[in-house]
Parts: structure tokens; C-alpha cells; sequence
């Protein structure tokens, strides 16, 4: 049976997943995610968790249609509590599909459970919030990627522990993305340039965007 296909950006999280023997997907939802790292032997177990008892109820009903049940654990639960009183230590987790402000609250308040497993996570909104709070859990950003999905953009980031300091430009633009600009960097660049140019109070960050779209012999190089 063919297993759920990944659409870009939950197939740059499962790139960027630690391949390992246990693994969690935090706020699972659908669980399409874990499906596909148990299917593609990427992990051997993972720890399926949603703090809704009926999207968990989804993902259960995915796992039995594969055949997969029997390496996941289900647990409803608030982000990382998830973790407490697990058996077992888990080598990387996944936290998905979330604002930046959730995802933030998640790793500061249960943090401790990682037990310095590696994350993978991509916030809808907020994402220097949640760079900074990595920062402050003695994480540190170690890749990033940048999808285009259904007409938007979608930044990922794989953190491992280790302590960083990121400058107030690399919080906001990536310190990963400054230094490589992957394929789809410009064009990103133009669509941050739209919307912080509607919004007031964002001059600041209006230049590091137009910085970084503006090449060595000063000319724009957005993308077409």
C-alpha cells in the first residue's frame, strides 16, 4: 500500500529529521509525518502526541491502515508533557504546524524532557520569537530551509543543543539562510518585502530585506 505522500513542507521535516531509533511528533494532527518516518525506516518507533483527542484519533486510524500501530505510541497531551514518563529516550522531535508564540511556550516550559534530542520545527508565524527562545533553552540553530507550499512560504529549521548568540538580523532572517541564500532566498525576500511593507513599526527590518535583495555592484536581484 502506497503510504501518504508529504507535501513540501512536511517533506523538508522529515529530511530534516534525525534518522534514529524513537522520535516524536509533537501536535501530530494527521499524522502523516510520523507515518512516513515509519514507513520510510527512517525511525523505528515514534511517539505520536496531539493535545486534540480527535486528531490524535485521525493519526491512530493512518498508522492502523498502514500497518504501522504497533512501533507508535499515542499520547494526548500539551506539547512536550508529552515526553514525561516515556519509556525510552527519544533522539529527535518534531514540533510542526504551529504559531511562533506556541511553539515558543512549548520548549520553555518543558524543555527539560528533550533530553538535548534534536528539533525540527516550523512556525506559521513568529519565527525569530522562536530562534530567540532556542537560544534561550541552550539550543542553537543547525540548518535551515525555506518550501514553498500552496502559494506560501514555509521556513524550517532543524536545532541541536549547543549555546548560540544571534545578532537582532540573524533572528529575524535566519543566521543559516544569511550565510548559504538557498535557491528560493530571493524570492522569499520579495514576499517578506511585501508584507512588512504594509505593516507599521517594521522599518528596521524593511532595510535588512532590501539589504539582502540588492547585489555587490548595487543593483536588485529579485528573482523572477
Amino acid at each position: 500500500m502506497r503510504y501518504p505522500q508529504l507535501d513540501e513542507r512536511l517533506q523538508a521535516a522529515a529530511d530534516l529529521f534525525t534518522a534514529c531509533d524513537f522520535g516524536a511528533d509533537i501536535g501530530a494532527d494527521h499524522g502523516r509525518l510520523s507515518c512516513y518516518l515509519l514507513h520510510s525506516e527512517k525511525c523505528r518507533k515514534m511517539l505520536v502526541s496531539d493535545v486534540s483527542a480527535d486528531s490524535l484519533d485521525k493519526a491512530r486510524r493512518l498508522m492502523k491502515l498502514h500497518q504501522l500501530e504497533e512501533r507508535a505510541v499515542f499520547r494526548v497531551a500539551n506539547g512536550l508533557e508529552a515526553l514525561r514518563g516515556m519509556e525510552g529516550t527519544i533522539q529527535c522531535a518534531a514540533i510542526c504546524g504551529m504559531g511562533g508564540q506556541l511553539i515558543s511556550k512549548i520548549l520553555l516550559s518543558a524543555h527539560g524532557l528533550l533530553g538535548g534530542a534534536a528539533l525540527v520545527l516550523s512556525s506559521h508565524t513568529d519565527i525569530p520569537l522562536v530562534r530567540k527562545t532556542l537560544t534561550e533553552i541552550g539550543y542553537h540553530v543547525a540548518q535551515e530551509r525555506i518550501v514553498r507550499a500552496k502559494g506560501r512560504f514555509y521556513v524550517l529549521m532543524r536545532a541541536e543543543s549547543g549555546s548560540a548568540a544571534y545578532s537582532e538580523k540573524e533572528l529575524y532572517l535566519g543566521p543559516c539562510l544569511l550565510k548559504l541564500k538557498p535557491p528560493l532566498w530571493q524570492q522569499y525576500l520579495m514576499w517578506r518585502e511585501g508584507v512588512v511593507a504594509c505593516e507599521q513599526g517594521h522599518e528596521t527590518q524593511l532595510t535588512w530585506i532590501r539589504e539582502e535583495l540588492v547585489d555587490e555592484t548595487g543593483n536588485r536581484t529579485d528573482a523572477v
